[in-house]
């Protein structure tokens, strides 16, 4: 779903000024972050960024905390509401966040097909990505790609970065699945095309990714994403999801109860009714 200039000029020069010093940073060395790779979901770390940077593609997770000057832009900015409107949820907590910069015309560029939700041990409808446009996406500049409907999708994918030599519980589906749908000829595939400020709420579920940049123009690819957890939000680990550094062998997570608030404080509750 897309929500059409939802950021304010102002937010939006003072988030990416303050993403563009931490990837700078980064980059020169005076930041540690963690190495990944293409390779690397990213999960299970510490709480420091962890990056990928490689042939005009950045992947830089797991900003906001660390780094207490994003992390309170984003608090403060439209996203609680306008996630809080969309899903229905009364309480939001902050997850995960993900920054994705392009620059070029490398291949890798593109994001492949996968959803979000087959790896996670933490389970809802009310536990969306909302992705924000830093700078102008257009068509040629690796906009966003969904299988339309995949949203409402019964069952979850067995995901590379699972374990594979363990029996695949009855609501997952073969990897080659996925990749099947979206590679179908009448795949129902949507491009979405977005202006800086711009923001688009994507389901756990939903299938997407993004296609390469191939601008021929000077300029870059800036986008960040960010993933809450609503009401619904409960701790249901099996055998295919990974742990991460705050829930591996943590006594307060229960199965089947919402994450504890020790770990994933509430962030944003609306105003009763």
């Amino acid at each position: 779903m897309r929500v059409p200039q939802a950021f304010s000029p102002q937010w939006l020069d003072a988030f990416t000024a303050a993403l563009d010093g931490l990837i700078a940073d980064i980059r020169a060395g005076r930041r540690e972050a963690q190495s990944a790779s293409r390779e690397s979901s990213g999960a299970g770390t510490a709480k420091v960024p962890v990056c990928e940077d490689h042939d005009g593609y950045l992947r830089l997770l797991n900003v906001l905390a660390c780094e207490p000057r994003l992390r309170q832009l984003v608090l403060t900015s439209p996203a609680p509401e306008i996630v809080a409107a969309l899903t229905g949820t009364r309480s939001l907590r902050l997850w995960m966040d993900g920054t994705f910069l392009k620059e070029g015309q490398a291949a890798g560029t593109a994001t492949p097909w996968h959803n979000d939700e087959c790896t996670y041990s933490l389970v809802g409808e009310q536990c969306p990505s909302l992705w924000i446009a830093l700078t102008d996406v257009e068509a040629d500049n690796s906009p966003l790609t969904t299988l339309d409907g995949s949203n409402k999708d019964r069952y979850r994918y067995h995901s590379p970065f699972s374990p594979q030599d363990v029996e695949r519980p009855s609501d997952y589906r073969p990897w080659s699945e996925l990749q099947a749908r979206v590679a179908a000829a009448d795949a129902p595939i949507s491009t979405w095309p977005a202006k800086r400020g711009d923001a688009v709420l994507l389901h756990p579920k939903t299938i997407h990714g993004a296609l390469p940049r191939t601008a021929e123009r000077a300029g870059r690819r800036l986008g960040f994403s960010v993933r809450w957890m609503g009401d619904d939000v409960v701790w249901r680990p099996n055998v295919l999801t990974r742990l991460s550094h705050d829930d591996n062998g943590h006594p307060e997570f229960q199965e089947g109860a919402p994450p504890p608030e020790s770990v994933f404080p509430i962030v944003w509750r609306g105003t009763p009714t």
